[in-house]
């Protein structure tokens, strides 16, 4: 996966989306995502493009804080979340409150490290509800990026 999440930072770099974009900006994007991820979801479509689509948006939320988001999921096992949800919406409740700690973190100007970590914890919750790996939704969201 690290070199997954390599290609999307240079893909971000090449967009100016790193260096030249701010915070909020980036948020509202990931807010925007976890927004049509909300619908696929309600719609019972398949998920894998918008979970990734989030994650590309905390990768880049992270590059720009020089945040190694390699080293996390390097010493977390993403694929052993917490199994005393039993119902996706349990996770996408927890992503939408961690969403709102992130914007109120943002806002203010202080460290959200942590709340990244728990997003990425959600989102591969979601996924794996659904018998996908977070790797798998990356790599189809990417793709998308690409064509």
């Amino acid at each position: 996966m690290n070199h997954l999440i390599q290609d999307v930072i240079s893909w971000a770099e090449e967009r100016n989306l790193i260096s030249g974009s701010d915070h909020k900006t980036q948020t509202l994007k990931l807010i925007s995502e976890a927004g049509k991820l909300s619908k696929s979801l309600n719609f019972k479509e398949d998920c894998r493009s918008n979970v990734g689509n989030c994650f590309i948006r905390l990768i880049v939320l992270s590059a720009m804080d020089e945040y190694n988001i390699e080293e996390f999921i390097a010493q977390s096992d993403l694929s052993k979340i917490d199994d005393t949800h039993d119902s996706v919406s349990s996770f996408m409740y927890e992503l939408w409150q961690g969403l709102g700690r992130l914007s109120d973190a943002v806002n203010d100007k202080d460290s959200y490290r942590s709340i990244v970590d728990d997003l990425l914890i959600m989102l591969s919750g979601i996924a794996r509800f659904y018998n996908y790996s977070l790797e798998e939704c990356l790599e189809i969201a990417y793709y998308h990026l690409k064509v």
